[in-house]
């Protein structure tokens, strides 16, 4: 008998891209939506990332990135108005778009400090830690390896922010000491990368030391009392 042949399975072919102008007007409805939610017009933000939401409904074609944009933005909506539980399930669907389409590290990481905090307002902690860490972990290491001059202040802005929030998670959940460490080291690389006087450096600052002095608090508390001779 003649030995059997493998058949290689043939892969879909990828779906085309939607049309430049379909792309545009998504787009369109998002940096609009955005613009609004910064102004403070909630309902104006809100219509826009729905409408823009209904069209990648009814899309033909791969809308994988349109979706992420889109489902991120409804999530710093529904963070923005309070709506914890619908801002979660907004980022987490964004999350998994983002990494499946290797977004670039530091879009990827805005979107685990985005989790986080609203993991932080529901009293998460543990959980919110783990996504800054996530996030730290990805612009530490995209710092760390790309050319400085294509570093770009906001780089650092997110990897100060991420110091400050895996700094501010380990405070809650009572681990002064790492809690200090992080806030310090936050400090340094926001003194160095976006000067003493910005406002992400100065809250390091203050936090780090409020968070030690709690932590010396703490030792002078749980030290042992010397019985008097």
């Amino acid at each position: 008998v003649a030995p059997m042949a493998l058949v290689a399975a043939v892969p879909p072919a990828p779906a085309p891209a939607p049309s430049a102008d379909f792309q545009a007007l998504v787009l369109a409805c998002n940096k609009d939506g955005m613009e609004s939610l910064r102004k403070g017009q909630s309902k104006a933000a809100f219509e826009q990332f729905k409408y823009a939401e209904a069209m990648l409904g009814d899309a033909d074609g791969d809308i994988t990135s349109l979706l992420a944009v889109t489902c991120s933005n409804l999530g710093c909506y529904y963070k923005k108005v309070g709506k914890f539980h619908g801002a979660l399930s907004y980022l987490r669907k964004a999350l998994k778009m983002e990494v499946d389409l290797r977004t670039d590290p530091v879009t990827i990481a805005g979107t685990h400090l985005n989790i986080c905090a609203i993991l932080s307002k529901l009293e998460k902690h543990d959980k919110a830690v783990q996504h800054a860490l996530c996030a730290l972990d990805l612009v530490s290491e995209r710092v760390n390896t790309a050319e400085p001059d294509s570093i770009s202040q906001d780089d650092y802005s997110v990897l100060a922010v991420a110091y400050h929030n895996v700094a501010m998670e380990r405070d809650f959940m009572g681990q002064y000491e790492k809690a200090a460490a992080a806030f310090a080291q936050g400090h340094r690389v926001a003194t160095r990368c976006l000067g003493e006087d910005h406002p992400l450096t100065v809250a390091l600052g203050q936090n780090s030391e409020a968070v030690v002095q709690k932590s010396q608090r703490l030792v002078r508390k749980e030290r042992p009392l010397v019985a008097a001779l």
